[in-house]
């Protein structure tokens, strides 16, 4: 018992939480120690008692019902309060560091436990102030422990009762044990058990509860009150008079706020509605109380805010899905609920009040249709339907009312199959009877917008058919469909008829409604009597209605730039969607959709077309591919035999052969000829991003291994196959039907397919008419998008390293020994690299993808030799063109260029020839020669080559520290040759410098971090230069300094302190650039901008970085140079120097 008190008299004492944790965990450590088997239970109570008693000597009480004795007038008979409270929390976190395994039910124990919570529990009865805290933790250590039981819940919580008014006097954190304490309780089955057999319907500890706790504020203890609640309404049998007291408890929270906290507590407001939304949802018992209470507050105007009538309404809606057995628990209140909701739809302006109506009445409705398992009464169901056709149908007729008498008809008949199927046959007879007669062009509209929503929601309803009840799949097959199969003749089609050559806007929005409408007809589905899915209306009226949109698309390139005016853009973009709906389902619709759009445009003459001319040609283009290509058409039976078997690629099939067929539209007009390959260009983005949404990105890593060469089964086709004659199918029915809409081998026979056509265009390409260098751009980003698609297995398979430089000609037509000979070939010819600056930026990709892709080999392979040759005839090549004077400045960039992306495919790929190549480029760029500064400036494409070119997208061999790797033998040896010296030859320090920075702007400052100090004093040296002393020309001066200032801004993000010793040179070096680009000629317009702004950011980005005792001495100058610098002519520049102007006049 000593050391128990010994222990006990340190806990009191000490102040540092870690040192009572050690002294608990020795309590309980001497507990256990004297527990262990064999055992003696009188000795284990003699232990339990002294430790219980080793806290006596604070325990002097004072009854609670004293209250004549004040604590100040007898001190001793009170104790002391702090220390009592610590010498119980010594007991409580002894129990807590308890082994809970330690007191076996079978150890005798079950007495001492007993004991222990009549210990604790009395502290409610005689110590509100001192033992609250701890003997809450201490009854929830005792609770968890096997020798809990049930009856002992009971008499816990008729202990903690006992503080009744008292309780609220606790602080936030001593409550917060207590409601926890409580939630285990109740939640415990068996404790539960226990209460509900003592109390009965009574429910007296709830009412003891509801005394204690009706007063909380704290939104954690809250969170933990309210789910007692809920337990209590859920688990146990309350009488009606219980339930209306705890109802009474919760709903005078209700509506529940959040006042704003400076100390985050981690609940929302949000998470407190929930809390008390669960209670008013928690049992159906609760119903006659909750929606009149509800109700009440619903109804009562323009004093419930937004917010409040949200949470009215959503908290409606959780019971209503919530509560069980409706004919009792809601039915009794749906006349009072909708008298109240109809005019939050038919007159509300605030959309997301209408949005929470909408689903509380849609709510109302699926709960009286049943559940997956369970289907009510379906009177219940019609009565509900009854009551709102009867409030709203004559509404309809009212324009100021269709639309939101339409929403509130449309939200209960179509919330359920059962509800559809009953009503919406003499839902569209009202909307018809309405549209012989509308008011105006907008009431036509909105009702056919309601329409349009009735066939999309059954579209929906159609597609879950099998997730609901069983019933609902028979509903379906017994739905009455002629009123929606006469929708076309009997409403859209004279509708459209009567519309389409009006001009009005108004009218223009009621043609819309009426494509949309058309697309949403066309797409319906009905089941037979044996559960076989068919299209709704007959191929003749999807034929016609096919017919009727497809005059509306084509029409822009039948009318003249003055008709058109008056065409509304927006009615053809609706119309192709429309159509683009239609033959998701309808597949022999996209056929007779080019058809006819195939027939206008051949018969127009194409030998000199006007501009409008060509563009209405590029959009009707475009805009078929997107109707064909953008989605995956769905298999669907119909009454008419299909033209060809269903297959996923038969529309991106039919559009091919269209484009094929089409291809050349003149030999004259090389613009109209470049938009059919720009088409084709979109419609394989389009039905890749189709693939991908269908099948999904790693849909193709399932044929990775694939070894298949299509390019040699192209070859055993036919000749005459890639221009056969329109109609006929690019892929055989066999093979096109052989893998459905959902199979992954969807998006190969799509690669594969996309494949032979950019075959065929390039075996008739040449450099004559019909081709030009616009649709050899279009070809060739196809086919570079088709390849980039294929894995490299697949690439390999099909031969494309050879057939990319042979263009795909055959052996014959143009023989080649290897490809890798083939590009050296192509890639160390000069001859045409002075025609155009493209034809440099080709065969630099080229050389790119030469040196990068193709593996080296061992040093004395052929394959090693020939990479080897074309890198060295490049470095050799430059190093002997850089002194050349016959050469001049614009072809010589034109090699550059070539020759720095072969090399950089090699760094990337950190291939180790390339370092044996360095010194000539280091040569080459330190020339004398004007060239000499051409190559400087281009070392930077050797770490930041054509992105188009070297990703990872494309199989680009990129490995992950290959800038460093460059940098290290690039860069790092030319630090000291780039410092000025009186030994040294300016002109080319002056290049080492630009090539430095060339190559680090391209690099992240990791890579160059641990040379800041060299490299501050190049960036230095940059700045301050002279315009007049420039060794440069103006053009690489330029070029130097936005380096420069790249590289600052660069610095500045992620090490600002290296340039505090130079902020005097980087202050002063930019504002002199400010200045001298704005002062400057003006045929550096972009370039003189770009070093503006990048000035004025970096001096902008000093005050946010440094203290003001660094930047107070340069404070006045610098703000006078930014007042002027507000005034530049380039807004970009306005808005860096206003913002750099607002930092430093915080530097005072």
């Amino acid at each position: 018992m000593a050391q128990f008190k010994q222990w006990a008299l340190e806990y009191v004492l000490a102040d540092d939480e870690p040192v009572k944790l050690q002294l608990t965990k020795k309590a309980a450590k001497g507990k256990r120690h004297s527990t262990r088997l064999p055992y003696d239970s009188r000795a284990s109570s003699t232990v339990v008692g002294n430790w219980a008693a080793s806290v006596h000597q604070w325990m002097t009480l004072t009854h609670s019902n004293d209250d004549d004795q004040l604590e100040d007038e007898d001190e001793r008979a009170n104790g002391d309060i702090v220390s009592r409270a610590k010498a119980l929390g010594f007991l409580a976190g002894t129990l807590e560091a308890l082994d809970k395994t330690i007191l076996r039910p079978d150890q005798g124990l079950t007495i001492l436990v007993q004991r222990l919570i009549g210990f604790f529990g009395a502290m409610f009865s005689y110590d509100h102030k001192a033992g609250i805290t701890a003997s809450a933790k201490a009854l929830r250590q005792l609770y968890s422990m096997k020798n809990f039981k049930p009856e002992m819940g009971i008499k816990v919580l008729e202990d903690v009762s006992k503080l009744k008014e008292d309780f609220r006097l606790q602080t936030a954190v001593t409550r917060l044990e207590l409601y926890e304490l409580f939630l285990s309780l109740v939640e415990d089955p068996a404790v539960s058990s226990e209460l509900q057999h003592k109390y009965g319907s009574s429910c007296g500890f709830a009412l003891d509860l509801l005394q204690l706790c009706s007063s909380e504020r704290d939104p954690r203890n809250l969170m933990i009150w309210f789910k007692i609640i809920r337990r209590l309404l859920t688990e146990f049998s309350p009488s009606p008079e219980v339930t209306e007291e705890i109802f009474k408890a919760f709903s005078a929270y209700f509506p529940i706020s959040l006042r704003s906290s400076a100390t985050p507590i981690g609940i929302t407001a949000e998470d407190l509605k929930e809390a008390v939304r669960n209670c008013f949802s928690s049992h159906q018992r609760v119903a006659p109380f909750a929606f009149p209470f509800l109700m009440q507050k619903l109804d009562q105007g323009d004093a419930v805010t937004v917010a409040v009538k949200v949470d009215i309404l959503r908290t409606i809606k959780a019971c209503i899905e919530e509560y069980e057995n409706p004919q009792a628990s809601v039915v009794p209140y749906i006349k009072k609920i909708w008298g109240s909701l109809k005019y939050e739809v038919r007159n509300g302006e605030v959309k997301e009040s209408i949005d929470a109506t909408i689903e509380v009445l849609r709510a109302i409705a699926r709960k009286l249709d049943g559940s997956k398992t369970h289907k009510h009464e379906v009177t219940l169901l019609k009565n509900y339907i009854d009551l709102v056709f009867g409030d709203c149908k004559d509404d309809l007729s009212n324009p100021t009312y269709t639309k939101q008498a339409g929403l509130l008809l449309l939200t209960v008949v179509t919330a359920s199959i059962k509800g559809y199927v009953f009503y919406n046959a003499s839902f569209i007879d009202i909307i018809r009877q309405n549209l012989r007669q509308p008011k105006s062009p907008t009431h036509t509209r909105d009702l056919l917008l309601l329409v349009n929503s009735i066939l999309k929601t059954r579209i929906e309803l159609f597609k879950n058919r099998k997730v609901g009840h069983p019933d609902d799949e028979e509903q379906l097959r017994s739905e009455p469909r002629t009123h929606l199969v006469s929708l076309f003749h009997d409403v859209y089609l004279p509708i459209w008829t009567g519309k389409a050559s009006e001009s009005d806007s108004k009218e223009s929005d009621v043609l819309k409604q009426v494509a949309l409408g058309l697309g949403l007809l066309v797409s319906q589905q009905a089941l037979d009597t044996k559960g076989e899915v068919s299209l709704l209306c007959s191929g003749a009226i999807c034929f016609e209605i096919c017919n009727l949109l497809t005059v509306t698309l084509v029409k822009p390139l039948t009318l003249s730039s003055n008709d058109n005016q008056s065409q509304d853009a927006t009615l053809e973009d609706d119309v192709v969607l429309a159509l683009r709906t239609i033959i998701m389902s309808y597949t022999d619709g996209y056929g007779h959709i080019l058809k006819p759009a195939r027939k206008e445009i051949q018969k127009r003459d194409w030998t000199g077309p006007s501009e409008y001319s060509l563009e209405a040609l590029k959009i009707l283009l475009s805009r078929l591919a997107f109707i064909g290509c953008s989605e995956i058409p769905t298999q669907v039976k119909s009454d008419t035999e299909p033209e060809h078997p269903y297959s996923p690629l038969r529309h991106y099939d039919a559009w091919l052969r269209t484009l094929v067929y089409l291809f050349p539209l003149s030999a004259q007009s090389l613009t109209a000829n470049s938009y059919i390959l720009s088409s084709l260009h979109a419609s394989v983005i389009w039905f890749r991003d189709a693939c991908e949404a269908r099948y999904g990105t790693g849909a193709l890593a399932q044929y990775s291994n694939s070894d298949k060469n299509w390019l040699a089964e192209f070859e055993q086709l036919p000749g005459t196959f890639f221009s056969q004659a329109e109609g006929q199918s690019i892929l055989p029915d066999e093979v096109a039907s052989s893998f459905g809409e959902d199979d992954p081998e969807t998006y190969l026979q799509f690669l594969r397919l996309s494949l032979f056509i950019v075959r065929g265009f390039y075996k008739g390409a040449n450099s004559e008419a019909p081709w030009s260098e616009q649709a050899l751009v279009q070809l060739a980003q196809t086919a570079a998008l088709v390849v980039r698609s294929l894995d490299e297995k697949l690439q390999v398979s099909c031969n494309l390293a050879r057939e990319a430089f042979s263009l795909f000609k055959t052996s014959e037509d143009k023989p080649c020994a290897s490809p890798l000979s083939v590009a050296e070939k192509f890639i160390c010819d000069t001859s045409d690299l002075g025609s155009s600056p493209r034809a440099s930026d080709i065969k630099a990709a080229v050389g790119a993808i030469y040196s990068n892709k193709y593996p080296a080999g061992p040093a004395a392979s052929e394959e090693y030799q020939t990479l080897k040759r074309g890198l060295e005839f490049w470095t050799n090549y430059i190093k002997n063109a850089v002194r050349s004077s016959d050469i001049d400045s614009g072809s010589f960039h034109s090699f550059t260029n070539v020759a720095m992306h072969t090399v950089a495919g090699a760094v990337a790929r950190q291939e180790k020839f390339v370092l044996d190549l360095i010194p000539i480029l280091h040569e080459a760029a330190a020339s004398p020669s004007p060239n000499g500064e051409i190559v400087a400036r281009s070392m930077g494409i050797l770490v930041q080559p054509n992105s188009e070119v070297l990703n990872k997208e494309s199989h680009a061999n990129i490995k992950r520290f290959y800038k460093q790797w460059a940098y290290n033998f690039l860069v790092r040896p030319l630090y000291d040759l780039a410092r000025p010296g009186s030994d040294k030859d300016p002109k080319a320090t002056a290049r080492y410098s630009i090539m430095i920075l060339s190559v680090i702007k391209n690099c992240p400052f990791t890579v160059y971090q641990d040379d800041l100090e060299s490299l501050l004093r190049l960036l230095v040296t940059a700045l301050s230069n002279k315009k007049d002393d420039s060794v440069l020309s103006e053009e690489a001066a330029q070029a130097q300094v936005i380096a420069a200032l790249e590289i600052l801004v660069d610095i500045l993000a992620n090490e600002p302190s290296a340039l505090k010793g130079f902020l005097k040179e980087i202050i002063s070096g930019t504002t002199k650039v400010y200045q001298e680009s704005a002062t400057s000629n003006k045929t550096l317009h972009k370039t003189l901008t770009t070093c503006r702004k990048l000035s004025l950011q970096v001096l902008g980005a000093l005050p946010k970085t440094f203290e003001e005792r660094y930047l107070l001495s340069f404070s006045r100058p610098t703000q006078r140079m930014l007042a002027s610098a507000c005034g530049d002519p380039v807004r970009k520049v306005r808005e860096a120097a206003r913002s750099a102007r607002a930092n430093w006049a915080k530097v005072v």
